[in-house]
């Protein structure tokens, strides 16, 4: 299958929201983060700063030191979550009470999730590793309240689907990563007559109308399961994951669980936050390249045509202090390939 043809393939349907212990069948007192495995003595400050916060968030501990010696003597464990049928978004901070919008991809017969945009709070707790017990409520309204009379419409019209929606807002300029105002619009329109049979229709309108790049979640899900459903079928010569955690870059090539690894890339682009600075970037953080791997983002184009050669990757800029900085472009770093190669895993796309 050519990238082509991988950019237009698959048929996603949104069908449910799960926490991620259920869906996942995840362990009590397991992380997952963004990027390849890492243990926690080698993590970015930003990465540790979220383990903390996930053990305060499920209370595994009630203050960050005590979260810490849980932490170093691996009590407490981290994982990475594109070794599930998940991956991790900007700091990628999943644990069992995390809510996954459950997307499947009836072509394949394959499922991923991954958590939902928080709404007033951006990236919150998962995809920028802040909290609070404000932060904390808001995620837990979200997997308790906010989707559940949604689903249960969804479910009964057989899901909802996505495929056509993706397809349409490449064709009005998205490239599905980090330019996505069509989506966005397109999928809110398409919503509107399964959240008018909701009770909380207003509230869901709302989080639809107002969430920035809440579809990004969707997509990125969408991908995932893409990739999973094709490795299962058999096919090769593609990626299943690719991401970072602030330290290291890693893929995964279909047909083995192994981790190519190199230093991670900086992304180079604007900064859209005002006192934002170079020295606090962290370099590549997330494993949205999820949707490169399926050929969307800057497969189709690149934010920054500074940025050229081998495989172009659009992507959101992380202070090292949490949070949200901007968006440019990089590269998969080459050394992954070359060791992917050197391990006898084609890959057909450098």
């Amino acid at each position: 299958m050519r990238i082509e043809e991988l950019r237009e393939a698959g048929n996603p349907y949104w069908v449910d929201v799960m926490p991620a212990g259920g869906f996942l069948g995840l362990a009590d007192k397991t992380i997952l983060h963004a990027g390849p495995p890492i243990q926690f003595d080698r993590m970015c400050a930003g990465h540790k700063r979220s383990m903390v916060n996930a053990c305060l968030f499920e209370g595994w501990a009630k203050t960050g030191d005590e979260a810490v010696r849980l932490l170093e003597k691996g009590e407490v464990k981290c994982e990475a979550a594109c070794d599930h049928a998940t991956d991790g978004s900007g700091y990628g901070i999943i644990t069992k009470s995390v809510p996954l919008l459950i997307v499947e991809d009836r072509d394949y017969g394959s499922r991923a999730g991954l958590f939902p945009a928080e709404g007033r709070f951006g990236g919150g707790f998962c995809g920028w590793g802040v909290y609070s017990e404000e932060i904390a409520a808001n995620l837990a309204w979200m997997r308790d309240v906010l989707f559940k009379d949604l689903v249960s419409v969804i479910k009964d019209a057989g899901g909802f689907p996505m495929k056509d929606l993706f397809a349409e807002a490449r064709r009005m300029g998205d490239e599905l990563h980090s330019c996505q105002k069509a989506i966005d619009a397109l999928f809110t329109r398409a919503i509107i007559p399964y959240a008018l049979k909701c009770s909380n229709a207003a509230e869901l309108l709302e989080y639809f109308a107002t969430t920035n790049r809440f579809t990004h979640n969707f997509g990125q899900a969408a991908s995932r399961a893409l990739v999973l459903g094709l490795e299962k079928k058999g096919e090769r010569g593609f990626l299943t994951a690719a991401g970072g955690n602030g330290v290291e870059y890693g893929i995964k090539v279909a047909g083995s669980d192994k981790w190519h690894v190199a230093p991670a890339p900086m992304i180079e682009g604007p900064y859209l936050v005002e006192g934002a600075k170079r020295e606090n970037q962290l370099p590549w953080m997330g494993d949205s390249s999820i949707t490169e791997c399926r050929g969307w983002g800057g497969r189709i184009r690149a934010v920054n045509l500074a940025v050229t050669g081998g495989v172009v990757i659009n992507g959101g800029m992380m202070d090292v202090n949490g949070g949200w900085m901007g968006a440019g472009s990089t590269r998969m770093p080459e050394e992954c390939f070359r060791k992917a190669k050197e391990d006898g895993r084609y890959v057909e796309w450098t």
